[in-house]
């Protein structure tokens, strides 16, 4: 095998099929990576770096070489010295286009005590030891639920829901209810959601429930937005506890260049959208409803987070020329620029990895390897390794361009929003 060498380097990405991907002429990353979608089969992720349950490829002297290969024998070159040593010889983060026709299950994510734990205890359904802090930016618009809405209006929908009184019982919802003060009825809706958690396999009494709301919103005339979901993925899940979480969930509708971060503990779903995420690089995920994979309910209650607020969104005003999403990931840093034709910028790798996703247009890249002078353009759908040991280099636009770029914060940023 030719030398990894200092040069920008096209990746080769694979596609994830999960069930609750666009299909056919709404399938979104077939027309994003410009190839026909297979009759029936749903498109729902592709993953852009090096986890090792679907890494990418870069080719080298025409044999293409996963990029977990490239970083294990060249991590200084690839990684640069200061990821290497502050993420322990590993590619920092995952990239991802991700496409959903139906919502994802409803999960959370362990921080690294916690997934360093899990995944020695059940390496099974927690294939990694790395925790998952994530960002998804809109490439249109994304209907998403994040964190646990502010308790006086769970307390509202409570009063919306008589039917849950039979299921979870009148002397718990009433305790809620009736609290006395803000910490007091936090404490309790905690308990509250706890016990609707724990009761899902209870099916007869959850199914009662379930089909009595569906009943009665069925012949309502005017339904708020969680009870328009609740319906919406009853007819893609049937009977499923995760349902009720819309009645305590923020609801978000994110548009084009808008974003969520969530850290550990918040519990979130995509549930529509084509959006752009970000996270470290891991594929750990404690599920608890809308979903047939695995369940970990106890799992989920140990590290669940319940804040009771409005959810953040990220770049609300929606600045599109250049916008960079601070979060408090150590692992990303995301940045959206849409260019016009004829923009150049010289830059340096500063001896960190940096990836960009091209989603509009066309990027030309240029460097110099002693006096030889390169160019590499790189289209639509695309993507593009500048690895550490490529210490300057030049992109520019012939026509208008429209893309993502993944740097390491620097220093200063970290640990800041």
């Amino acid at each position: 095998m030719k030398k990894f060498s200092a040069q920008p380097y096209r990746l080769i990405n694979k596609v994830q099929h999960y069930d609750w991907g666009t299909k056919d002429e709404n399938a979104f990353i077939p027309k994003f990576l410009g190839v026909q979608a297979k009759p029936g089969l749903p498109y729902a992720e592709l993953w852009i770096g090096a986890h090792p349950k679907c890494p990418s490829e870069i080719d080298i002297d025409n044999v293409n070489t996963s990029l977990n290969k490239i970083v294990e024998d060249y991590p200084l070159e690839c990684l640069g010295d200061y990821v290497y040593r502050k993420f322990n010889g590993r590619f920092p983060f995952l990239l991802k286009v991700l496409s959903s026709d139906k919502a994802l299950s409803i999960q959370t994510h362990p921080n690294k005590a916690q997934a360093e734990n899990l995944h020695k205890l059940d390496p099974k359904n927690y294939p990694d030891d790395n925790h998952k802090p994530e960002i998804a930016i809109a490439v249109d618009s994304l209907v998403a639920i994040a964190g646990f809405r502010p308790a006086k209006e769970i307390v509202q929908n409570l009063l919306s829901l008589p039917e849950l009184s039979a299921f979870i019982g009148e002397t718990l919802i009433s305790k809620v209810v009736n609290s006395k003060n803000d910490t007091e009825l936090e404490k309790n809706i905690q308990e509250l959601y706890s016990e609707i958690m724990k009761k899902a396999e209870e099916e007869e009494s959850l199914s009662v429930c379930i089909k009595e709301i569906v009943k009665r919103l069925k012949n309502t005339s005017s339904l708020s937005p969680e009870e328009i979901q609740f319906l919406t993925q009853y007819d893609f899940f049937g009977i499923d506890v995760g349902l009720l979480s819309f009645f305590f969930f923020n609801i978000i509708r994110l548009e084009k260049g808008q974003a969520i971060y969530t850290q550990a503990g918040v519990p979130h779903a995509y549930i529509k959208g084509n959006i752009i995420e970000c996270m470290a690089n891991s594929d750990n995920v404690v599920r608890a409803g809308l979903t047939n994979k695995f369940k970990d309910v106890n799992t989920l209650l140990d590290i669940i987070k319940y804040d009771f607020a409005e959810y953040e969104i990220i770049n609300n005003e929606q600045k599109e020329d250049e916008v960079t999403y601070h979060t408090k990931a150590q692992e990303f840093e995301v940045s959206h620029y849409r260019k016009k034709a004829g923009y150049t910028q010289n830059l340096k790798s500063n001896d960190k990895l940096s990836v960009y996703l091209i989603v509009e247009g066309a990027l030309e890249v240029k460097w110099e390897s002693g006096e030889v002078k390169s160019s590499q353009s790189f289209s639509k759908g695309e993507s593009i390794l500048i690895p550490a040991a490529l210490s300057e280099y030049m992109i520019s636009t012939t026509n208008a361009a429209e893309y993502y770029v993944v740097n390491i914060p620097s220093e200063y940023m970290i640990g800041k929003i």
